[in-house]
């Protein structure tokens, strides 16, 4: 097996273990309330803090990880998640459970930013990339679905614990895997990786905003995967609500807000497909956003056809991500890999956190369904314009890039 399709399985497996970490408590949140009479605030909490070190450790993790490699990193980050998750299943009150979660949350963070790290080296020069980032994005989802689906029942016969141990075997694994396997490029032209990273600063106020070497492509890519991931989760939020409210059962509400997460696991192949052939990454960034907003607003108008409408919303979510990922490495160097996906991730990390504020809140202040289908709308307009202005960035670059290679 070539050593890129090893990377490959290594990768898709950390996101999968990513996903299915992240959604480990939802499935068990019932029967662990129950058992340690927490409040539903702090089954939430729950959740929160597992995304919150993204906020902070996203951009240091990422110099981190292109300063020691995938290997040495993707180990540190598996044992964060392993000992988090050990302490969540020993739990027995909301402080034990808290640490337990923070800890797996900060590894959660940077396997991330490693998984991406890895895969981008290994296969940047290859025309295979698309496919393998379209693959690669499809871990988180099934992991995801995996743990709704499976834990649920684990909660059901052996208890709320029997789903953390059972995560924790799994990071074991991933552990062993990173630990053993050695195959990992750390920069794929070749070159060595400069033994001092770059300063947080020149990454926040590059010197020169207007040279092709600049950081501004990354910053316009990520703060448009920001306003997306602000959308998609506000409106994943109260979707539920929203369809029980039309009048739907809540099994049928459920399945119908599953929909818009379980559409990219057809999209997110297709889509590295056709990037692998044609680039141009940014115009996927465009099309998708543009599409959500048109279907956001035709969900929020329609009284019937939400079935068919949520499929379609789902297969447009799945545009995006796959197209914001592989574009890190056509806006940063080689060996600012994992720096760039740092960047990706601070800003998606932050879109997660106030998106469902940002639209809970204009929801109790109109009372009016309407006005939070506009807000998500609006919101994945300004995505699909700041992606526009990540084209027309690019194709300046490009061709100042052209003419300095000129004789």
């Amino acid at each position: 097996m070539r050593n890129h399709f090893k990377i490959l399985i290594i990768t898709f497996f950390s996101m999968f273990l990513y996903g299915m970490v992240l959604q480990s408590v939802p499935p068990i949140l019932t029967t662990l309330t129950n058992e340690l009479n927490l409040t539903h605030t702090e089954g939430g909490l729950l959740m929160s803090l597992f995304a919150l070190p993204g906020l902070f450790i996203s951009l240091p993790g990422g110099a981190i990880a292109d300063l020691y490699g995938p290997r040495k990193v993707g180990i540190a980050s598996v044992l964060l998640m392993l000992a988090g998750t050990v302490l969540v299943s020993m739990g027995s009150s909301f402080t034990g459970l808290a640490i337990g979660r923070f800890t797996a949350g900060i590894g959660g963070t940077v396997i991330v930013i490693v998984a991406a790290q890895a895969l981008s080296q290994g296969f940047l020069h290859d025309k295979q990339f698309g496919s393998a980032m379209g693959i690669f994005n499809m871990g988180v989802p099934l992991g995801t679905i995996f743990a709704h689906n499976v834990f649920i029942r684990c909660a059901t016969l052996w208890g709320w614990r029997a789903p953390m141990v059972f995560s924790a075997i799994c990071c074991l694994i991933m552990l062993i895997a990173f630990w053993g396997y050695r195959g990992f490029v750390s920069v794929p032209t070749g070159g060595r990786v400069e033994k001092k990273p770059p300063t947080l600063s020149n990454f926040l106020f590059p010197e020169n905003l207007r040279g092709s070497n600049s950081y501004l492509g990354i910053w316009l890519a990520a703060i448009s995967f920001m306003i997306f991931m602000a959308a998609k989760t506000g409106a994943i939020t109260f979707a539920p609500g929203y369809f029980v409210n039309l009048g739907y059962s809540y099994a049928y509400a459920g399945f119908l807000a599953s929909l818009l997460m379980m559409g990219s696991l057809v999209t997110a192949p297709v889509i590295g497909q056709l990037i692998g052939k044609t680039g141009k990454e940014e115009k996927y960034v465009l099309a998708g956003n543009l599409v959500l907003t048109v279907l956001f607003i035709l969900l929020y108008l329609s009284s019937t056809g939400h079935l068919f409408l949520t499929a379609l919303i789902g297969l447009a979510v799945g545009l995006v991500p796959v197209s914001v990922f592989s574009l890190v490495p056509r806006l940063v160097k080689a060996e600012r890999i994992g720096l760039g996906y740092g960047i990706i991730r601070i800003c998606e990390n932050a879109g997660v956190l106030w998106g469902p504020f940002a639209i809970g809140l204009a929801y109790d202040l109109s009372n009016s369904a309407l006005v939070y289908g506009a807000l998500v709308s609006l919101l994945c307009l300004t995505a699909a314009a700041i992606a526009l202005s990540l084209g027309q960035y690019r194709k300046k670059t490009d061709h100042e890039n052209k003419i300095g290679l000129s004789p």
